[in-house]
């Protein structure tokens, strides 16, 4: 991969921020940035998901990260609150962005392409015919357009699409329960379907497709 999320995080916090991680998952990604910010926050709308974050922090971290349930589209914390904003593959509510982010302040967030695992997608498409439009929530360039009209500068924009392996059936069954398109995944309506992906894209080290991910970092001007 051309560059890894958390890399590109630590080269734009100097230790001294306070952080939200919106859409923060199982934390783990936040947690691993612990000793690039003074404090941070993670939020998420997964009661299920802050419960495994709390329960999987270190307790040396736990001074200094905290998480808590609640929507990105409507932070609970005032304006100007955070020095930076961090989004990991998850929605993406920029006027929300704005209003929490201060001055000079750094948004980033690295999403999932629309064309990630093309192949696999092409396969469902011809099953069941169009597949749900990718959730315009998740797509940068409103996010980009909306930052820019409001003077945001910006720090890097980039994309990547690459080789992608899961090493065997079971990996791929677990991802399609999991992923967001193709929804609504049955095992038994769509085993055809799983059956012909193994066929056309197995190898003998496993099932390769590809991964898109697009990468955006803003600073918001003082």
């Amino acid at each position: 991969m051309p560059w890894d999320y958390r890399d590109v995080v630590r080269g734009l916090l100097t230790g001294k921020e306070t952080v939200l991680d919106m859409g923060c998952g199982n934390g783990k990604v936040l947690a691993a940035l612990a000793d690039r910010f003074r404090r941070g926050i993670g939020i998420d709308i997964s009661k299920e998901r802050v419960d495994e974050a709390r329960l999987s922090l270190p307790m040396k971290l736990r001074s200094n990260v905290h998480f808590t349930r609640a929507s990105a589209h409507a932070v609970p914390a005032p304006d100007d609150a955070f020095h930076a904003v961090l989004n990991r593959q998850a929605a993406l509510f920029p006027e929300e962005i704005d209003r929490v982010l201060s001055p000079g302040g750094v948004f980033v967030t690295q999403q999932v392409g629309r064309e990630n695992t093309r192949a696999i997608m092409a396969a469902f498409e011809e099953a069941r015919g169009p597949l749900p439009l990718w959730p315009e929530e998740f797509a940068l360039p409103r996010t980009f357009s909306v930052l820019s009209s409001l003077g945001y500068e910006l720090v890097r924009r980039d994309e990547y699409d690459v080789p992608y392996l899961f090493e065997d059936a079971a990996s791929l069954l677990y991802w399609l329960q999991r992923a967001p398109v193709p929804q609504d995944f049955d095992i038994e309506r769509d085993a055809e379907t799983v059956l012909e992906i193994l066929d056309r894209l197995g190898t003998p080290q496993g099932i390769v497709t590809n991964e898109h991910r697009e990468l955006l970092a803003m600073r918001k001007r003082d």
